[in-house]
Order: C-alpha cells, then structure tokens, then sequence
C-alpha cells in the first residue's frame, strides 16, 4: 500500500471515528470548551471565518463582526451536527492540508484542538495562508507536548505529541507573521478512572490506536489489563493522584495567533 492510498484509509477510519462521536461530544468536550474561551480572548475575528476541524460547530455569535461561518471537518458526521445546531455555517467535508475554497476568500481562520491528528501540518498552515486573505488573522489551539502525563504515570504509552516549537517551525515565515505563542496546562477533573478514559473516546479519539493512527491519542497499558485484578490494580494506583476536585487529567495547550503576511507584487513599467 502506497504512501497516498494508506493516508486515504486512515482519513476514512478516523472521520468514521468521529462521525460515530458527533451526537455525544458536547458530553465531553470540557477541555475543548476550555481552550476556546482562551482563543477567544485573543480573537477580533470579521468577514466571513474558516473553523478547521469544527467538530459539532461553534457559536460564534458573540463576534458581531463575523458574518459568514464556514465549518470545515474530515467527518460528515461532525458536519450533519453543525447543520441542526447552526443552519446558517456552511458546511465543507474536507482535510484541512486540502481546502476546497478559492484564494484570498477568507477573512479569518480559527482552530480548536484539531491539528494534532494532522499528519503534514506545513501543508494544513500553507493551504490556510493561500485561503485567507493578507492581513488576515488565525488563531489556533493544539494539544502539545508532554500532554495526558496521569496516564502515563498510570503505565499507558501516550503518543508523543509536537512541542510549540515545533508547531511553529510549519509556519513559513514569509507567508505568516507569529503574533504570539504559548503553551499553557489545562487540567480536567473526573470522578472515576472509567469517565477519565471515555472523556477522550467520547470526543472522537481513541485510547487505543497503531502508529498510523492520527485520530488516535495511542494511549495503550504497558502490560495489557487481563482481568478484574488488573483494573483493580490500575484503580488503586489512579486514586494516589485524586483531588479535592476529582481525578486530574492535564492538556499541556499551545495557543497560537498568527496573521497572513501581505503578498508582495511585482510592479513593471
């Protein structure tokens, strides 16, 4: 199987992922939910906005200045959600390293815990820089490095996700502008070890997944649970990190706002 073909059978498993999470995910979506309000203190979106990876969509409607809401994702399933919630957002089913929309045809980008499962981010930022106009600006959140350490602690492998530095070295600094950047950790809080782990089976991701799988966080036991002892085991161990709040769970979040550099033109006499 070529590189392409593979690439095209895991976007099909992970958007059939989400689809199958899209009527459940407001059930679960707290760190998503927490994420956004940090965007959205930095944002002063206007025009018509891309979301990249919407999930179930967004309510945009405390920026008056947006007047068009154009809700991009790889799951129909996702999409279908967006149209009962918010029947006037364009819908798009598409990759977000492959945007089916004309040049200079956006006037703002957001993005919200999506772009960790993007296999080529270069491509997903070069692809929003040629969709959004010049001095347009995208504000985005991924989940970073050095995310999930309670389940780590707990023996589970937990795929390694990208630093901010890394993040930001897609950016070509000659179609961006990095206006400002920064990770910060986002703690959750759950009553039991169960709805610890189904909080990211919930929104769509996996807790199991192969080494192909973007859409999974391949948060997998170092030893496999066999049994009723095994999880037992597993429960007392959680149960050492408890707080007054719950069990902790803890994003590590890069934050990143950037703007579409002017194109230059060559003028001749």
């Amino acid at each position: 199987m070529n590189q392409r073909v593979a690439q095209s059978v895991n976007d099909q498993t992970v958007a059939q992922r989400f689809s199958a999470a899209a009527k459940h995910y407001h059930e679960h979506d707290r760190v998503q939910k927490l994420s956004s309000m940090q965007l959205f203190d930095a944002m002063t979106p206007q025009g018509v906005m891309l979301d990249i990876g919407s999930g179930p969509g967004t309510d945009f409607s405390q920026f008056s200045s947006v007047n068009q809401v154009i809700a991009l994702d790889i799951a129909q399933g996702m999409l279908e959600q967006v149209k009962l919630d918010f029947p006037d957002y364009q819908t798009i089913c598409a990759n977000a390293e492959s945007i089916p929309l004309p040049d200079n045809s956006i006037d703002s980008a957001y993005s919200n815990l999506a772009l960790q499962w993007c296999g080529d981010l270069s491509t997903s930022f070069n692809e929003t820089g040629r969709v959004l106009k010049a001095g347009g600006e995208y504000h985005l959140a991924i989940v970073a490095q050095d995310s999930l350490a309670e389940l780590a602690e707990l023996g589970f492998r937990v795929n390694a996700f990208r630093s901010l530095e890394e993040i930001l070295s897609h950016f070509d600094r000659e179609q961006w502008q990095i206006i400002a950047a920064e990770t910060t950790a986002v703690s959750v809080y759950f009553a039991d070890l169960k709805s610890l782990l189904y909080s990211i089976k919930g929104v769509g991701a996996s807790i199991h997944g192969d080494d192909n799988d973007n859409g999974s966080i391949k948060a997998k036991p170092s030893q496999e649970i066999r049994g009723r002892g095994d999880w037992q085991k597993l429960l007392a161990i959680a149960e050492l990190s408890r707080t007054a709040q719950g069990l902790p769970l803890t994003y590590q979040i890069a934050t990143i706002s950037v703007k579409a550099q002017q194109h230059n033109q060559e003028i001749y006499l």
